[in-house]
């Protein structure tokens, strides 16, 4: 029973990977308003997030520009619900405990490449091995962290379905792999300002560091 109270939804969806990164931040904040802190967490308070998704989108709308296709402003994701919009699917939840996003991606194409990237549903999700394609999920968690506190935590993982792709996807990520950790750092951050401020859970202040 205590090591089913402790697995990770993510083992579930990824449980094989070639790279992983975790993150954590202690919360001055009981674990159920620390949740709800990060369901409802707007994103788009901070400038320097909102730089970094805008510049994550950037291959996709040169594609459409070197198409013809007219260029749109990128929409940040605000809040975790938002998360589709930047291409994540919801993989699974555990109410106050943990949520898993998952995407199937082949970023290197990004902007000469026409094929749309497979669309896969959660239950398939695990099992997918289509070669030229790299898996990535992550997830959110919140645990209890002594008396009154919590920690949250984030761990990413990527697993490419063949070798080329996983050469392919290591030079990718010598470039964009530092501005995805701060996003996730400045997200935890955010996450902590918000649980720790308590009423409301609204405030368009910034947190620190935004």
């Amino acid at each position: 029973m205590q090591s089913e109270a402790r697995a990770m939804l993510l083992d579930h969806y990824l449980p094989q990977y070639d790279v992983t990164e975790t993150y954590a931040i202690i919360v001055d904040a009981d674990p159920d308003l620390t949740w709800h802190a990060v369901r409802r967490s707007d994103l788009s308070r901070s400038a320097v997030v909102h730089v970094l998704l805008e510049l994550r989108s950037l291959p996709n709308r040169l594609h459409g520009v070197l198409k013809g296709r007219p260029s749109e402003t990128a929409r940040p994701p605000l809040t975790l619900d938002d998360m589709k919009r930047a291409g994540f699917l919801l993989l699974d939840e555990r109410p106050g405990r943990e949520i898993v996003f998952g995407t199937i991606v082949q970023p290197w194409n990004a902007v000469i490449d026409d094929k749309p990237a497979p669309k896969v549903e959660p239950d398939r999700f695990t099992a997918f091995d289509i070669p030229g394609y790299v898996k990535v999920a992550f997830n959110i968690r919140v645990e209890p962290y002594g008396s009154g506190r919590a920690l949250i935590t984030t761990e990413t993982r990527t697993a490419a379905t063949d070798p080329m792709s996983l050469r392919r996807f290591a030079r990718y990520w010598l470039f964009i792999g530092p501005f995805s950790a701060l996003i996730r750092r400045l997200m935890l951050r955010i996450a902590k300002s918000d649980a720790e401020r308590r009423p409301g859970l609204t405030s368009t202040t910034r947190p620190p560091d935004a």
